[in-house]
């Protein structure tokens, strides 16, 4: 509430509530596309998903409510059931929204009526053998591109990865098996010297700035070396990799990509998601 200086002078400081941060799109704009269970954008106002729930495969669209999903909505329509994503709305302005019309495909946000979720804020969950998710439109990556997100691999230490292609295509991001991958340039991709066997959330980034690729781990550089492949990075999908042979076995929260150098935002792109996910 506002602080009165002086008495009875009726002098009034501003409120002492700190301002809310800034959406991240609002302050690091011209995404390719953006998906996540928080707005991202003021100018964005959609659905953040839509879900089908199990009792009687009915869907709905879900939008939020100050910034973050509407979960009241969301656990309202479900019931003591279960409920998966159909739709995951790019919040980027360019309506490629993230898409699975298959039941069994579908990942998973609700659970017999109660929220999934990671480190206290909602995610959906990819089961490693079925679920991903297909983009409208595939997007060729550039000469320069740069890519976060935030998610969670299961226990068992199966595949955590956003973004990535189909046969002989990639982008792919993220841990296979226990090493960082990120193939951002045709026919090379970057791995990491060393393996990983962390299951805690995580926010991954992978940049390629004009042909120079790094990894970064909770903003950190990932120490990486190159290596050499006939793919081309192609974004055709979330969770679905190498020929729709392996599936991410995760928990998803949010993933971004810029198809344009943002080297010089990382640390600030970066800080905005840890100051909401409180990853590290």
């Amino acid at each position: 509430m506002p602080v009165i200086l002086g008495g009875n002078t009726g002098i009034y400081l501003a409120s002492l509530t700190p301002p809310a941060p800034s959406l991240l799109l609002d302050t690091y704009p011209n995404a390719a596309v953006a998906y996540s269970l928080r707005r991202l954008a003021t100018a964005y106002t959609g659905n953040l998903i839509r879900v089908r729930r199990s009792s009687d495969n009915a869907e709905q669209n879900i939008g939020f409510v100050n910034n973050v999903l509407d979960t009241a909505s969301l656990l309202t329509f479900c019931g003591a059931g279960n409920g998966f994503v159909t739709t995951w709305y790019d919040q980027s302005g360019s309506g490629n929204n993230a898409t699975q019309s298959t039941a069994a495909n579908q990942p998973q946000i609700v659970s017999s009526g109660a929220m999934v979720t990671t480190n206290s804020k909602n995610s959906m969950s990819f089961d490693g053998t079925n679920s991903f998710l297909n983009l409208a439109s595939s997007i060729t990556a550039g000469s320069s591109s740069f890519n976060t997100f935030v998610g969670k691999r299961d226990a068992s230490g199966r595949h955590l990865y956003g973004l990535s292609g189909g046969t002989n295509e990639q982008y792919l991001w993220g841990l296979l098996s226990n090493n960082y991958y990120l193939q951002a340039i045709t026919n090379t991709y970057q791995f990491s010297s060393a393996t990983d066997t962390s299951t805690s959330q995580l926010l991954l980034t992978g940049q390629n700035a004009a042909g120079t690729m790094s990894i970064f781990k909770n903003g950190n550089t990932i120490t990486s070396g190159a290596g050499t492949t006939t793919y081309t990075p192609v974004i055709g999908s979330i969770g679905n990799y190498f020929n729709n042979s392996l599936r991410a076995h995760c928990n998803l929260q949010e993933i971004i990509f810029y198809n344009s150098d943002q080297s010089s935002n990382r640390t600030g792109i970066e800080s905005n998601i840890n100051t909401f996910y409180s990853i590290y």
